[in-house]
């Protein structure tokens, strides 16, 4: 069997038999891959931890028929915070899914690979229910941009004029925004504010110091959580499992 080496996020797990676990993986070398870790659930097996979402690790991997199989492990980053704490595990959740959506088996990908990583850094590093959408939506953003459906900011998506006014909009069919003449040209135009728009600007384009330490207005996230939600849908063609987690969540601790 061939073997290679990667670094590796563990993307999600699910049990197979009594001992064994299938990892999905996004791995920096080789994109995204399906292995089995054989005896992972049991309590005194080295794969083990390595088998825990967020998991970052470098893995000797052999090449499988169906399944490529673990064959060695050594955990860099187990991420153990971002488990222990609902908001920040639906987060992560959510951030791993997005980007197994967005990433074909076994596409290599550094820059996702490596973006996926950081917004889990940044993760850790915030404590409000507002910073953690705060690395959220800005690792939407630059995943779609990544991907090549960067939305149109910086110009009405039906007149190509530049954006400018109060009473502006974003239609996620139409792949961006809709300046205040033509705001009403989409059936599925959602009306957003000049500050919600430069909020997404500030996300595309801040540094993670500037990310953690970012506390925008509660409207104009909402306003942005809206339009990534829909043009999401609209790109991956269906929902998310854990977008709906994410917002059960949201709503529980602002209730």
């Amino acid at each position: 069997m061939p073997a290679y080496k990667v670094n590796a996020i563990v993307l999600r797990r699910n049990d197979l038999g009594e001992t064994d676990r299938i990892l999905r993986l996004l791995t920096r070398e080789n994109g995204r891959v399906d292995a089995v870790a054989k005896g992972a659930r049991r309590g005194a097996s080295k794969l083990s931890g390595a088998t825990e979402p967020f998991t970052l690790s470098r893995m000797l991997l052999a090449t499988g028929k169906s399944l490529d199989i673990v064959s060695q492990c050594e955990i860099r980053e187990s991420f153990p915070a971002l488990r222990g704490d609902l908001g920040c595990l639906s987060r992560a959740t959510y951030l791993c899914e997005l980007a197994e959506r967005f990433i074909a088996e076994r596409e290599p990908n550094q820059e996702v690979f490596d973006l996926l990583l950081s917004a889990l850094y940044l993760l850790r590093r915030v404590q409000s229910g507002v910073g953690l959408d705060v690395i959220v939506h800005s690792f939407e953003l630059r995943l779609l941009s990544e991907r090549g459906y960067h939305p149109a900011l910086g110009h009405c998506v039906k007149c190509m004029q530049p954006i400018k006014g109060a009473r502006l909009a974003f239609s996620p069919a139409m792949g961006g925004m809709l300046c205040s003449m033509d705001r009403f040209e989409a059936e599925d135009s959602i009306a957003i504010g000049p500050d919600s728009l430069n909020l997404m600007l500030q996300l595309m384009n801040a540094g993670p110091d500037e990310l953690v330490n970012l506390l925008p207005e509660v409207n104009a996230m909402d306003q942005v959580a809206r339009c990534l939600k829909w043009y999401i849908r609209h790109r991956s063609d269906r929902d998310l499992h854990s977008a709906e987690f994410v917002e059960i969540v949201r709503a529980g601790y602002r209730g």
